[in-house]
């Protein structure tokens, strides 16, 4: 079912059943002695009732509507960041979230509604090749994302529209879309950018497409691509399909989206981990306030279709038949299609790795993406001894958790790299599209994750992942280093996780942004 349609305000926030207190006592035993000196009773409640009353005045109501990008690996972060938000208590300000999506994206997330996050649609206009079951990232040709672009710049006057109907006290927003917090100030509303991504790659980005410097290396090596000239050209893969009908320039977006940041910029990660690089774009944004808001992990979630429930207990079943540590993962995202080449390799090198395995596999569903040669099946005759093969979907956060998986074979995307850090299962990082370089660069400097080499973007050989796997889960002294060093990182992970002081710290900021917060907080 489609999304209820966002409701006033003022509907979110009220107090639930069980916190209400009434005048007057609903049972019948009237005569009781209570009751019937002097009223003492309903005097008692009436009191309560007025310190309610002010308390209710005393809390402040934060409205939040949140933008990411069309795409279900920037709304997971946010709805998880929503969720946390809305959950917790923060010193007296009281935190309603509107998610601002197309209907095709919040389909698949109508569940997640609750009375303080509401799901509200906006509608892209039409174009072509673009109709409603594409305004999102899944299953979308690659042709067609600079339209899906287009198509979303071209929303700016209806999401202008929604802003004015919410009425938010700040706009959280995506990298993606750089006039969001344009629509939001000629409103008199605050915005603040939310990266979905890590600090390390997005200072590296930033710093690799600022227009106001003379190009110069990253000044981290184990992050850069060791020269000026070498990070130019893998920063051109950002801007290489660049839309000539485009309204917004592929090289602005982020600097733009960053730079119309007010005061504050909130990202998906851990200080602990990342603290030198939040200061390197803090210091790119002319001393902007960086806000780590934790590595903000989501459960696996519920199957797609009511069948994967039983792929995925047949999947954990065979894990526990399994020795401790002894299984690969290998995974490479929900909206990545590799290609025949690729998948021949990556299949060859499982097997030769010797290794037990779980190889998540997906093919893509729209004839669109048969222009770029992604893989359609398995190779023929491929039927594994030692591995299970799971289509479509898998729960990868089980798994990574399970005593069983002993690496995890990964593109490297920042939720995977968080979530693999949590469970203190080091990697092998085999980086396949465009971001994804920067998480395994960062994950190896973190002494967490083995490289299959590659020679060229994207291409890799069927020994090369056989010899990263085996270094890895092989007891060698590499492979009990890298998982020394994963068991490390999993408390750091863990205790980020857990400590509510950073989404804290993020309500402060924003109440302070707003000018809210100032009020004294209520006693619990």
């Amino acid at each position: 079912m489609p999304p209820s349609p966002p409701r006033p305000l003022r509907d979110h926030l009220v107090l639930p059943r069980s916190k209400l207190i009434h005048p007057r006592s609903t049972r019948s035993d009237h005569h009781t002695p209570i009751a019937a000196a002097n009223n003492g009773f309903i005097f008692t409640n009436r009191i309560r009732c007025s310190w309610i009353a002010m308390a209710q005045a005393e809390r402040e109501q934060l409205s939040v509507v949140m933008f990411p990008w069309l795409a279900h690996g920037h709304i997971n972060p946010y709805l998880e960041l929503a969720r946390r938000l809305t959950s917790a208590d923060h010193g007296g300000v009281d935190v309603v979230v509107h998610l601002v999506s197309t209907p095709v994206n919040l389909a698949a997330i109508a569940h997640r509604q609750t009375d303080r996050i509401r799901l509200v649609e906006l509608h892209l206009p039409s174009l072509p090749d673009l109709p409603p079951a594409l305004h999102t990232t899944k299953h979308l040709p690659p042709r067609l994302m600079p339209v899906l672009k287009r198509a979303c710049d071209l929303a700016a006057p209806r999401f202008g529209a929604l802003l004015d109907e919410l009425r938010p006290d700040v706009l959280l927003y995506d990298f993606l879309q750089p006039w969001a917090p344009v629509e939001a100030a000629a409103r008199g509303v605050p915005a603040a950018h939310f990266s979905t991504c890590s600090a390390a790659a997005t200072s590296f980005v930033f710093h690799c497409l600022s227009a106001d410097r003379a190009p110069r290396a990253f000044p981290f090596e184990s992050i850069g691509f060791g020269s000026a000239e070498e990070e130019a050209k893998y920063t051109q893969l950002f801007v290489v399909r660049e839309d000539p009908a485009a309204l917004v320039s592929e090289r602005d977006r982020l600097l733009l989206s960053l730079g119309r940041s007010s005061g504050f910029v909130a990202v998906k990660t851990c200080a602990d981990i990342e603290r030198r690089y939040m200061d390197y774009l803090s210091e790119l944004l002319g001393g902007k306030e960086i806000i780590p808001c934790g590595p903000l992990l989501v459960d696996s979630g519920d199957p797609p279709e009511s069948t994967a429930a039983g792929e995925s207990d047949r999947v954990m079943r065979w894990l526990d038949g399994q020795e401790p540590g002894s299984v690969v993962l290998a995974s490479f995202g929900s909206e990545y299609f590799m290609s025949e080449q690729q998948i021949a390799q990556m299949a060859r090198g499982l097997e030769l790795s010797g290794a037990p395995f779980v190889w998540v596999v997906r093919f893509p569903k729209s004839p669109g993406d048969e222009d770029r040669g992604a893989a359609r099946a398995l190779p023929r005759g491929f039927a594994p001894a030692r591995g299970l093969v799971v289509e479509g979907w898998a729960p990868q956060r089980r798994i990574l958790s399970h005593g069983a998986c002993g690496a995890f074979l990964t593109h490297c995307g920042w939720s995977s790299v968080l979530e693999s850090l949590a469970a203190g299962v080091p990697m092998v990082a085999l980086p396949l599209h465009i971001d994804q370089p920067l998480g395994a660069n960062l994950a190896a400097e973190l002494g967490a994750a083995a490289r299959v080499p590659q020679e060229r973007f994207g291409e890799f050989r069927a020994e090369d992942v056989a010899r990263a796997v085996r270094g890895v889960v092989v007891r060698g002294e590499e492979g009990r280093a890298m998982r020394r060093r994963a068991g490390e990182l999993r408390e750091v992970v863990a205790r980020n996780d857990a400590d509510g002081a950073q989404v804290g710290a993020l309500v402060r900021r924003i109440a302070r942004l707003c000018g809210k917060g100032q009020r004294v907080p209520v006693p619990n």
